[in-house]
């Protein structure tokens, strides 16, 4: 993975031997996107390597796409992360019983929190009813205005809230498979998922009205 470039070609191990030499101007840009709300264009380009599982491979839906972005970009992305995660949790934005995409938190968490409850119910005589979901591609599917709309009443506003707008906007990709490149496509529902994406969209439902003013963001 270390060697695992986006289209400007600069890659983590470039970025480790820089060190020092490249910190401040980082922190610039870094800055300069935390003010104005606005992320670079270039950083959601996505560079995409379709990768074949099985069966007809003329079918697109056999193949499993890799996409890779910037590694300055991801550093940036890690550090908004831990930010709005520090948020989330904070403000008790997350609800309890969720396990996906939490620190410390795992399948095993969730199961542990189930099998409690139906021992619970069984021995209060209780029947335990499971209904089992699972969406195709649910996070590559994800309603933006309905994200925006819950970061909005969580609470994130202003310039913060203009800058996840302008990461999930005008997002494009390139396909690449043996020396052969696509032409550039916009993406119309990012294929570029951000942790912290999944968390939001897997509270609670977006209030009428804000209950409180949650703090630790503009």
């Amino acid at each position: 993975m270390a060697k695992s470039t986006g289209l400007d070609k600069i890659s983590t191990k470039l970025i480790k031997q820089a060190g020092d030499t490249i910190t401040e101007s980082l922190l610039e840009v870094f800055n300069i996107s935390l003010r104005t709300g606005i992320f670079p264009d270039d950083w959601k380009f996505a560079k995409v390597t379709p990768i074949y599982k099985a069966e007809n491979k003329t079918l697109c839906e056999n193949y499993r796409p890799i996409s890779v972005i910037s590694n300055i970009a991801k550093i940036f992305e890690k550090l908004v992360c831990r930010q709005l995660n520090t948020f989330l949790d904070n403000n008790n934005i997350i609800v309890k019983n969720q396990s996906g995409f939490r620190r410390n938190h795992s399948t095993e968490t969730s199961l542990l929190q189930s099998t409690e409850m139906w021992l619970k119910s069984m021995d209060q005589g209780q029947i335990n009813g499971l209904i089992f979901l699972d969406l195709k591609k649910a996070f590559d599917t994800i309603d933006h205005q309905i994200l925006l709309s819950k970061l909005q009443a969580y609470g994130i506003r202003d310039h913060t809230l203009k800058r996840f707008q302008s990461y999930l906007d005008q997002r494009k990709q390139i396909c690449m498979l043996n020396d052969c490149k696509s032409d550039i496509e916009t993406i119309r529902i990012t294929s570029h998922s951000f942790r912290s994406d999944r968390r939001i969209t897997a509270t609670r439902p977006v209030p009428t009205r804000s209950r409180r003013r949650y703090e630790g963001l503009p």
